[in-house]
């Protein structure tokens, strides 16, 4: 049985990297644009293609559905209640997306380290 609460190690990672996307904002432009534009590798945040305990990229506040607006993923917002079975996961909605802080395509089914709920 996994417990709910993240580890010591996963928490402490998620904070730093949220206050890093954060500052990141707030600090002045200093780097070329090109550098500022990167993406954290999928490596670098253990990314699967396949849900954790129930936790998915379609139900993440980075996730960007093909389409769509970051932070109300597929499963946010007025869907929520539906569920994928309940109507709200129409054709073509298991199509990869992107995410606001990894690269690559993402699969709506997908988890990483930095999964935070709508």
């Amino acid at each position: 049985m996994r417990s709910e609460s993240p580890s010591r190690r996963a928490w402490l990672k998620r904070v730093l990297i949220s206050a890093a996307v954060v500052l990141s904002g707030v600090l002045p432009d200093v780097a070329p644009a090109e550098s500022r534009s990167k993406k954290l590798t999928k490596a670098s945040v253990h990314y699967q293609d396949h849900p954790d305990a129930g936790k998915m990229c379609a139900r993440c506040r980075y996730f960007i559905p093909p389409g769509g607006r970051a932070g109300h993923g597929m499963m946010g917002g007025a869907m929520m209640g539906g569920g994928m079975m309940g109507g709200g996961m129409g054709p073509g909605m298991m199509k990869s997306g992107q995410c606001q802080l990894v690269q690559g395509r993402i699969s709506p089914m997908g988890y990483c380290d930095l999964y935070t709920p709508v």
